[in-house]
């Protein structure tokens, strides 16, 4: 999913929809919560316990960060500025993407 929304910038720069970025983030969210959030520290090595956790905590913040990133975008009127801010969007999904890699990397 997140690879999607990336997709999906890098296809339509400043023209994307303000409905459209929301609805993914609607959709992300959704995914991050059946697939991530539930994901149980008990059940991975206890040396990896605390990275792992450290690592949840940064993706909900990336979260809340892309959702404020994705509303300046859409407040945004000027298309170099909404280039800026697609380009901050996407910096935060490819963080996203790596984090997510390695909680589920990590519960395998």
């Amino acid at each position: 999913m997140l690879i999607e929304l990336k997709d999906l910038l890098a296809a339509r720069p400043p023209q994307t929809e303000k409905s459209e970025l929301q609805g993914q983030l609607s959709n992300l969210t959704r995914w991050y919560e059946q697939n991530l959030v539930n994901l149980d520290s008990d059940n991975i090595d206890g040396k990896i316990a605390p990275r792992w956790q450290a690592v949840q905590t940064e993706i909900k913040r990336e979260f809340k960060l892309l959702s404020t990133d994705i509303l300046f975008f859409s407040s945004a009127r000027q298309n170099a500025t909404k280039s800026k801010r697609l380009e901050s969007i996407s910096d935060r999904l490819d963080k996203l993407i790596g984090y997510c890699q390695i909680m589920l990397k990590n519960n395998d």
